[in-house]
């Protein structure tokens, strides 16, 4: 992604008027592209399914945590686990 002077200017005056408590769709686009490029290159392309996609979405943008029901539950562990632990 190859950026002009001008583009290059207006970005870093956008980001530090996010890091003031400003912020604008290029600045939003910019972070978004290079934490995808990110995770992209540390794990790869994923296998994800859309339902997937919808349910992450929800909190997009969002201070809420999400209640994963799968670590609340318990799940044991083997006779071969207990005895790791002893």
């Amino acid at each position: 992604m190859e950026l002009t002077q001008e583009e290059r200017i207006a970005l870093i005056k956008n980001a530090h008027l996010a890091t003031q408590g400003t912020s604008n769709a290029l600045v939003d686009n910019f972070v978004e592209e290079v934490k995808t490029e990110e995770v992209i290159g540390e794990n790869g392309l994923f296998n994800v399914a859309n339902h997937d996609i919808e349910d992450e979405k929800q909190f997009l943008h969002s201070d809420v945590a999400e209640d994963i029901d799968e670590e609340d539950q318990d799940i044991g562990v083997s006779d071969e686990m207990k005895g790791v632990y002893k």
